[in-house]
């Protein structure tokens, strides 16, 4: 029988390191991906954390597009969409103008994804876990389930283009002793992972492609 997977995506994390540099890749098929990423485990769920972008904005199409995204995920039984919200804080010019400004937060993105990591542990729901993030405030959620889930085995899948690997760390789990399998994500599978350009809701509706991802 196989082993059963989860997998946890860091959406702005692997958004940041990898989408915005291939905009092509952005309608990816998450559940593809990952089965083809692990073909002899049965992966039962893939859990995407983000946040809707330009939340202050009557409309964006940045947002439109992202909704859409999101609807045409929603589709295959095996996604779920967990979402956190962008909070505004005011920050201060550091430089000559001294000026105030606003930008915005991710918030609950990785309070969700280490809810979740801890949750199905404690219930069993999986027997390997696979998060793809970059991010160290992950930390703290991994290190529990390796003291208290010793049989559970994790992997961290760092998401980076080739030119910025050397820049991270794939020692971080071992030196502080965590039986952590930690390597880069691989690439080579995702422009393969497309979802197709129409995809239809259970509304009935049709969730396009956009074309600045064509």
């Amino acid at each position: 029988m196989s082993e059963r997977a989860i997998v946890y995506v860091d959406g702005y994390n692997w958004y940041h390191s990898i989408f915005k540099h291939y905009p092509a890749w952005k309608w990816l098929n998450q559940p593809a991906f990952f089965a083809a990423l692990r073909p002899h485990e049965d992966v039962i769920s893939i859990k995407l954390f983000s946040s809707f972008i330009d939340p202050d904005k009557p409309t964006s199409d940045a947002r439109e597009r992202q909704e859409r995204y999101f609807s045409a995920l929603r589709t295959i039984p095996r996604m779920k969409i967990i979402l956190g919200a962008f909070q505004p804080r005011q920050v201060h010019c550091r430089g000559t103008c001294k000026e105030q400004y606003t930008i915005a937060d991710e918030k609950k993105t990785d309070v969700n994804l280490a809810v979740e990591i801890i949750s199905d542990a404690v219930s069993g729901a999986c027997s390997r876990m696979y998060i793809v993030s970059g991010d160290c405030d992950i930390q703290p959620a991994v290190e529990w389930v390796c003291a208290n889930k010793s049989d559970l085995k994790i992997t961290v899948y760092i998401p980076a283009l080739p030119d910025e690997q050397a820049k991270r760390r794939l020692d971080y789990y071992r030196t502080k002793g965590l039986k952590v399998e930690c390597k880069f994500l691989p690439l080579d599978g995702i422009k393969n992972h497309q979802l197709p350009n129409c995809v239809k809701l259970p509304d009935g509706k049709l969730a396009i492609r956009p074309h600045l991802w064509a």
